[in-house]
């Protein structure tokens, strides 16, 4: 079977995908399901602004759709709901019900599906990318279920990454398959991705810039072939509705900035915010396994939430195996350990004194 034969994921398989997805969502989130509108993920914080803000946004929607950011929260001020992560992207399910049980019921549902989107996301770029589904399956659970994605379940932005995956995904296959409609579809749900926050929607769209670079240095070492002028149109038009969504998104929180400057933080905090390599074996206290083996790092860290970042050991183990495996394209094999370790180095974070200064 070609390498382009294992690829194709047939509509069964998309199926059983789904199903999967959302029945791993519910069982590593259990007993969740049994308990919608009655109980909230995490604590009480995060949380319950977050179940306010996907009601807000469906009241919006509704009644206000050209002043959505103008929300009734710390009235009289402006754009106040960007005083925070928005969560637009989850606005429409704000259309469902009202009232608070309601809210809580929305967001539990809404939390679930991240989930099953990170898994399913993950699985489908790892099909692009030549994995079979076994691989593939290996690889969703890796990105959606990574042990330090536990201390982020008060976050509902941050455990929202499967659009990423997904996007990618898309984008892979458009090219792939040479197919304009798939790489449009892979910035309209990068689009997707970036209304739910810019906390992952800035490093993604710094992503996207980075990997149009590489591609375009590679269209020149080359020699400058010609292109497919369909997909170079496809791609452009995708950056430009990727753009101009990114810009009308981020007004807001310019004003927001320019009205409000003591909101904006300082090195010092980011830096207090920022781990070292301890980070990346401290597990959060919720992780059966390795919560208590990890204690000891885990407790000596200035910021818990920030500073747990521990992917899992099989994660690591598996990863190296697959580094080694030449079932995979060398180039592919070692461009993603590059990537690997430049996101690893980033992640540190920010030093005012003593290491890197990284530009954040």
């Amino acid at each position: 079977m070609s390498i382009r034969a294992q690829r194709e994921v047939s509509a069964r398989e998309l199926a059983w995908l789904a199903v999967g997805a959302c029945l791993l969502a519910v069982v590593m989130t259990w007993p969740l399901v049994l308990h919608l509108g009655e109980d909230i993920p995490k604590d009480l914080g995060d949380p319950l602004a977050q179940a306010w803000q996907v009601a807000w946004g469906g009241h919006a929607l509704a009644d206000q759709p050209l002043h959505i950011f103008q929300s009734n929260q710390f009235w009289p001020l402006d754009d106040t709901l960007a005083f925070s992560d928005a969560l637009l992207g989850y606005a429409p399910a704000g259309l469902i019900g009202s009232g608070p049980q309601d809210a809580v019921a929305r967001y539990d549902v809404l939390f679930m599906f991240a989930y099953a989107l990170a898994f399913a996301g993950a699985y489908l770029l790892a099909r692009e990318l030549g994995a079979g589904p076994g691989g593939a399956a290996v690889a969703g659970a890796a990105f959606a279920f990574a042990p330090f994605r536990l201390e982020q379940d008060g976050h509902m932005q941050v455990i929202s990454s499967g659009g990423i995956a997904l996007a990618l995904a898309l984008g892979v296959r458009g090219l792939r398959l040479r197919g304009p409609g798939w790489l449009v579809a892979g910035f309209l749900v990068a689009a997707w991705q970036l209304s739910i926050g810019f906390t992952l929607g800035l490093p993604f769209a710094y992503l996207l810039a980075a990997l149009g670079l590489i591609a375009a240095l590679a269209w020149l070492r080359r020699g400058r072939p010609a292109l497919d002028r369909r997909l170079a149109f496809a791609a452009a038009a995708g950056a430009a509705i990727f753009a101009v969504v990114a810009g009308l998104l981020a007004l807001p929180y310019l004003r927001v900035a320019d009205e409000h400057p003591q909101a904006t933080r300082s090195p010092a905090v980011v830096a207090a915010y920022s781990g070292d390599a301890g980070a990346f074996v401290a597990a959060p206290d919720e992780n059966l396994i390795w919560g208590g083996a990890t204690a000891g790092v885990r407790d000596g860290l200035e910021s818990v939430p920030e500073q747990t970042l521990f992917p899992g050991l099989l994660t690591l183990a598996l990863a190296a195996v697959g580094l080694g495996w030449r079932g995979c394209p060398r180039g592919l094999r070692w461009g993603l350990a590059v990537a690997v370790v430049a996101v690893w180095v980033l992640a540190l974070g920010f030093r005012e004194q003593g290491g890197l200064l990284w530009p954040y």
